[in-house]
């Protein structure tokens, strides 16, 4: 979704209109309706690559291969009305085999300026000039303290607190029991906070921003 800017806020992004079960029905075998579920969530998963990696070109990259296999595996996706969830699970899978490939750690801040270029926060209010800089610090040292948890904790708390999802969307993501997933994201919060605020940084949750178009 995209605002006068061309910014886009995964945040506010909607369910597909329609009845997204027939769309992905037909998608099997139609390229035209794939390409209208591309439309549908290409923000929303782009922007939640982004979030995992802080990397515009990385996020790009993995978006593409997230729907260019989610396409191909498409004729035996069990159609159950959850097709969102699916794809952030193949998006979850991308970006584990892009960390065991390379394996590499951002250490500090330092380069947080670069790798907001593309950034912009959606927020109830305007956010002051002075202010945005503060608030990319902050999503910059955050992103640090993520990295250094278990992955599992990671895509627990992206989904919950980064993509706003319910604990039953989590769950639905992780293909888990919803008590499983509450479990998995309170432990996964405590540890963060621990590590967040062990720095002398204060924790903030839900920090929305996302990937502004070129």
């Amino acid at each position: 979704m995209a605002d006068d800017d061309g910014k886009l806020d995964a945040a506010s992004a909607g369910s597909p209109p329609g009845d997204e079960m027939e769309l992905v029905e037909r998608a099997r075998t139609e390229p035209q309706a794939f390409g209208q579920l591309y439309e549908l969530y290409y923000s929303r998963i782009l922007n939640y690559i982004y979030r995992r990696t802080l990397d515009v070109a990385l996020a790009e990259e993995l978006t593409s291969n997230t729907f260019f296999n989610a396409l191909r595996a498409l004729p035996g996706y069990d159609n159950r009305g959850k097709f969102a969830a699916w794809l952030y699970r193949i998006a979850g899978n991308e970006i584990r085999l892009n960390w065991r490939a390379k394996r590499k750690r951002r250490e500090g801040d330092s380069d947080w300026r670069q790798e907001f270029g593309r950034v912009c926060f959606a927020a109830h209010r305007a956010i002051a000039a002075e202010d945005v800089e503060d608030k990319k610090r902050q999503v910059a040292r955050l992103h640090e303290a993520m990295s250094r948890l278990p992955e599992p904790y990671q895509t627990v708390l992206a989904l919950r607190y980064f993509e706003g999802m319910s604990c039953d969307e989590v769950a639905d993501v992780l293909e888990k029991k919803m008590g499983t997933a509450k479990s998995l994201i309170h432990r996964g919060l405590e540890r963060l906070k621990r590590q967040f605020e062990g720095n002398g940084a204060t924790f903030l949750q839900n920090h929305h921003y996302s990937v502004r178009k070129e």
